[in-house]
């Protein structure tokens, strides 16, 4: 396990770049945010020194297998603000198609700034991994990269939650000290958790075992703010609309000091597995 910065390491490769995908981000397949971040991480490659990113919005074309991805930036607009479009493919087949808006401008605004849930702290909670092993629940091998501290566990046969959002304090067990002032590795965290948490936003609310799987079609998040995120980061996550095959869920990221950092919303593809 070499931590989501090691796993998104770029190799350049003509006018792109290629990575090796790296098997702790598993879920169904490669995890959706883990691609999302890998985007991420090629415009931070390309972009202009001083800018942040702004915004990534991507559809998710096709499940990439465990091999190793092509990616392309092409600048679109450069500038104060910039957007550039990256193309994750393999056998030149698109596996990804993101656009990235970023920034170095800063000027002044009238501060709106929402106000972080009141929920506990990640010290007074209890690790999702111990709770799991007491209730006889295997964890994914994609926890292996996070310590989770849900503020409400339950399975679909416990009683429901207090409250219908999942709140989930979070923090990378393998982060780069180098890394911990980098906007856009902190876009990353973000943007890989907020894909995270839409489909446990959708089960945090049901009372019955969903037999399906629910993929991801796109994912939108706005990145918010000038400072780091710090350690742990805490997802506010909540999915009150699926039906007709869909399901539709927003994540918000709070760091610890109470400052949003992101906010994101998708769309997933009810999936019925198939009998082996």
């Amino acid at each position: 396990m070499g931590g989501l910065v090691a796993a998104t390491a770029l190799t350049p490769s003509g006018s792109g770049y290629t990575v090796a995908l790296d098997r702790d981000w598993e879920i169904w397949g490669p995890a959706g945010g883990y691609i999302a971040a890998i985007a991420l991480r090629a415009v931070r490659e390309r972009a202009a020194a001083g800018h942040r990113p702004v915004t990534i919005t991507g559809q998710f074309v096709r499940v990439a297998r465990w091999e190793t991805l092509d990616v392309a930036v092409e600048a679109i607009k450069e500038g104060a603000s910039a957007l550039y479009a990256v193309t994750l493919s393999q056998e030149g087949r698109p596996v990804f198609l993101a656009q990235v808006w970023t920034t170095s401008r800063a000027d002044a605004s009238l501060p709106v700034t929402p106000t972080m849930p009141d929920v506990p702290r990640p010290e007074t909670l209890r690790d999702q991994e111990a709770i799991a092993a007491e209730r006889g629940i295997a964890n994914n091998r994609f926890w292996t990269n996070l310590e989770s501290r849900p503020v409400h566990f339950r399975l679909h046969s416990d009683p429901p939650a207090p409250v219908p959002q999942q709140f989930r304090w979070m923090r990378f067990r393998d982060w780069p000290a180098d890394g911990a002032d980098d906007l856009f590795f902190d876009a990353m965290r973000s943007a890989l958790l907020i894909d995270l948490g839409i489909w446990p936003g959708h089960w945090h609310r049901l009372t019955e075992s969903a037999a399906y799987l629910a993929p991801s079609l796109d994912l939108t998040v706005y990145f918010h703010g000038l400072r780091p995120a710090g350690d742990w980061l805490l997802s506010e996550a909540d999915s009150d609309v699926s039906g007709d095959g869909l399901i539709s869920g927003r994540v918000r990221m709070w760091s610890a000091d109470g400052r949003a950092l992101a906010t994101g919303s998708g769309h997933c593809l009810v999936t019925i597995p198939k009998p082996r």
